[in-house]
């Protein structure tokens, strides 16, 4: 199992008083695996243990003057912890180390099974209509093939953009510094800088904020062939649906299932409600359509295409069977390129 975080550290549940924060009984090791957080005491050995999925969200925040993660489980349980600069002192923390373990756990939400395509320390902020000055927030801005995402250091608040659902992408200027902005298909538009630390201080990362521009475009252009990819499966099944029924409109189950490509669980639940909406029988292993009613069938089969496509865009992995992405070159589970 890959270690992405580890560091003595001081750990308390609840909301925890300065004393209990920084006691000799809360102090032990933090580590953050690919699978979730983890803390062992060293006072008296024991192990608490959190799953990525039981991670409902956590920010940053200075308690009693020190650097403190706090993290809230899907549970309603808050926790607070901190890495420690010196290992031998409940009382020494670092921002720096803290907000490592912070970018951390943020990637490790986010990432799920897609790799990162670009993270940075950064800010956002929501365009407005008014002259007003915007609400800059500072935190982690990263990328992956479907989502734009910003977290908030201060926030328990999450933004994420999906890359689809991006419409319009500029390479804006604010002082001397580029930013991205984006307009979304709703018409909301974002603002990203990426941020460097130069003499102790944060300014504007003009190359950075320039690749994510360009990292961007590139995933908005994959997810725009993605679609026309899924769209002429789509077609394509189809017509092969449209062909069959010129011949007779009574089919074994089995062969529309695999006409259309689909689990065969999901295929079963769907097969009775086609039945019910479009007046088709099912005949043992025969499904009977109803020639009136087919136009629709087939047109609502295909599915709008500004919503999630009625196909599954999953397909097994040529080598270890699961379920992967339809354009995915790597297999997420094994590691195996498909075709």
């Amino acid at each position: 199992m890959v270690t992405l975080f580890q560091s003595f550290g001081n750990f308390a549940t609840g909301q925890a008083s300065y004393r209990a924060l920084v006691s000799k009984k809360s102090r032990g090791k933090i580590v953050l695996t690919e699978k979730g957080f983890s803390f062992k005491s060293d006072k008296d050995g024991i192990l608490f243990q959190l799953k990525v999925e039981d991670i409902e969200n956590f920010y940053l925040r200075k308690r009693f003057k020190l650097p403190t993660i706090e993290l809230l489980s899907n549970q309603g349980i808050y926790y607070s912890f901190y890495p420690h600069k010196k290992e031998n002192s409940s009382y020494t923390t670092s921002k720096k180390i803290t907000e490592e373990l912070f970018r951390e756990l943020t990637r490790l939400t986010f990432k799920g099974e897609q790799p990162i395509l670009f993270e940075a320390k950064g800010l956002f902020w929501k365009a407005n209509l008014t002259n007003q000055k915007p609400n800059l927030l500072k935190g982690v801005i990263f990328l992956t093939e479907d989502y734009l995402s910003f977290k908030p250091f201060k926030l328990e608040t999450v933004h994420q953009v999906k890359v689809k659902d991006i419409n319009h992408i500029f390479n804006g200027v604010t002082k001397s510094s580029p930013d991205v902005k984006i307009q979304t298909i709703q018409d909301e538009i974002y603002s990203y800088v990426t941020l460097k630390k130069h003499l102790g201080t944060y300014s504007k990362d003009k190359a950075k904020t320039i690749k994510l521009y360009n990292l961007i475009n590139q995933a908005k252009e994959y997810k725009v062939a993605e679609q026309l990819q899924i769209e002429a499966e789509e077609k394509r099944r189809i017509e092969k649906i449209i062909e069959m029924f010129k011949v007779s409109n009574r089919l074994k189950l089995n062969m529309v299932r695999i006409a259309l490509e689909m689990e065969e669980k999901d295929f079963t639940m769907k097969v009775f409600e086609w039945a019910k909406k479009y007046n088709f029988v099912i005949d043992g292993d025969n499904l009977i359509v109803n020639y009136e009613t087919m136009p629709t069938f087939l047109n609502d089969l295909s599915g709008d295409k500004h919503n999630k496509p009625f196909f599954n865009t999953k397909v097994k992995c040529f080598y270890c069977g699961k379920l992967i992405e339809f354009m995915a070159k790597i297999c997420p589970y094994c590691g195996k390129e498909n075709k």
